[in-house]
């Protein structure tokens, strides 16, 4: 009992990592969102892909409250991300992309004492605020699809970083790495938490997996197919699904389009 209410007691340090790329716009709120937090046990890590817009100049107003920065040129944004799990010296770690926020201020201390509470974690999840061009939906993550689907935000998944030092990105995967990681864990069986919080609030009108949508959805296919699993079917009603939406948002005007995906986001909500 009294080694157990010592690990209850002790207070997680969490890591969070920004991997950024000519983020010069919009990386400063970022910055703020994750220096605000008011949970004192917090480190900060920049890893930036050499960027030549300023980037670098927005970093270093805030210098003395990052950790660790580093900005050369690497092989894509897992690439980045590994160069933060190895830097990183947290019990947990989780990935903020540039653009991307905290919900607000106490998040990472509400964080720390679900996992005071939940020693048993591995990985602790909650809920991510995702803003679309034609609305923002909060999304509660459903972790029995995670071994189907990135079904979980990695900017609201907290993961123990010896969990991911033993299973990094894998870089042959340039659009699906984080769901080849998450599912990968999940399906051997380490221990998901699920914490009813919002975590995070994501932009999803740029990245790399928005702007590349038909190829990160086939290679997510790929992963699951190279662990037997047979999902032809579901890869071509997908890929049609995404096409059609694509074609519908390009063609129909915007007054016309956003109350429209308003109305089928209640449904589906990133589409």
């Amino acid at each position: 009992n009294c080694i157990l209410r010592k690990i209850k007691m002790k207070s997680p340090k969490i890591s969070v990592v920004t991997v950024s790329y000519n983020t010069r716009d919009c990386i400063e709120k970022t910055i703020l969102s994750v220096i605000g937090q008011t949970y004192p046990n917090v480190e900060y890590l920049i890893i930036d892909g050499g960027s030549i817009d300023g980037t670098q100049e927005v970093v270093e107003r805030y210098s003395d409250r990052i950790v660790y920065f580093v900005s050369e040129r690497d092989k894509g944004l897992y690439d980045g991300m590994n160069k933060g799990i190895a830097a990183a010296t947290g019990d947990y770690l989780l990935f903020m992309n540039a653009d991307d926020v905290f919900a607000d201020n106490e998040v990472a201390g509400k964080i720390a004492h679900f996992i005071e509470e939940h020693p048993d974690a591995d990985v602790v999840y909650g809920n991510s605020e995702q803003i679309l061009e034609y609305g923002t939906y909060e999304v509660k993550p459903k972790v029995a699809y995670l071994n189907h689907k990135m079904a979980i935000s990695h900017q609201a998944t907290f993961v123990k970083l010896s969990l991911l030092r033993s299973h990094p990105f894998d870089l042959k995967y340039r659009y699906a790495a984080d769901f080849e990681q998450l599912s990968s864990l999940y399906l051997a069986g380490h221990t998901f938490k699920y914490i009813d919080c919002l975590v995070a609030r994501v932009e999803m009108t740029g990245g790399t997996t928005y702007n590349n949508y038909i190829r990160s959805v086939n290679e997510l296919y790929d992963i699951i197919e190279s662990r037997g699993v047979d999902v032809r079917r579901e890869r071509r009603l997908m890929i049609l699904r995404k096409r059609i939406v694509r074609a519908l948002k390009c063609a129909l005007p915007q007054c016309i389009a956003n109350p429209l995906f308003r109305f089928l986001a209640k449904h589906y909500k990133v589409l």
